[in-house]
């Protein structure tokens, strides 16, 4: 025998092996499909004496969402990244302590960049501050938020949603 035709052999049956191991494969895998119980037929003459009243469902348990502490700061200072890739908004929580919280929303338009976003944002937190608190522009980036005497409580400002991609705000220590 050449040299050829010994080899050919082994190659042969591996190959066959190959074929037949894809095709049984899927048959193997193919599982008869679970048969559905038909609903029981009630005959209409035959009613029941008493009838029993439906139990409901068991509930299931309720996930609380974990409290997020509520921080009051004298002094907050907001930084504003980036520029706005698409129309979009920033909303906050402006709580001072002891008093309900209000929303305040911020819309940008698309391109806008840092330093009128960041404007916008302090346009909107004076108004939804009031005039106890001094709102500041403090460079291109940055919002500070002071309360103007000892007599006005200290305020939490907590980032609700951002819909504006390409931008970043963070909040914290002023």
């Amino acid at each position: 025998m050449t040299k050829y035709a010994e080899n050919t052999h082994p190659v042969f049956a591996i190959l066959v092996l190959v074929v037949v191991a894809a095709v049984a494969a899927p048959v193997c895998a193919q599982e008869e499909p679970t048969p559905v119980p038909e609903p029981a037929q009630e005959d209409p003459a035959a009613k029941p004496e008493a009838t029993e009243p439906a139990t409901e469902p068991a509930a299931e348990p309720e996930i609380k969402e974990a409290d997020v502490p509520i921080v009051y700061r004298d002094k907050t200072q907001i930084t504003i990244n980036g520029r706005a890739e698409m129309n979009g908004y920033i909303e906050l929580i402006v709580q001072p302590d002891n008093e309900d919280p209000t929303k305040v929303r911020a819309n940008i338009v698309a391109k806008t960049k840092t330093k009128k976003i960041t404007k916008e944002l302090v346009s909107q937190l004076v108004f939804g501050l009031g005039d106890r608190y001094k709102v500041k522009q403090t460079g291109d980036k940055t919002i500070m938020v002071k309360r103007k005497n000892r007599k006005v409580p200290p305020v939490s400002i907590s980032l609700m949603t951002q819909n504006l991609a390409g931008v970043s705000v963070m909040i914290g220590q002023g």
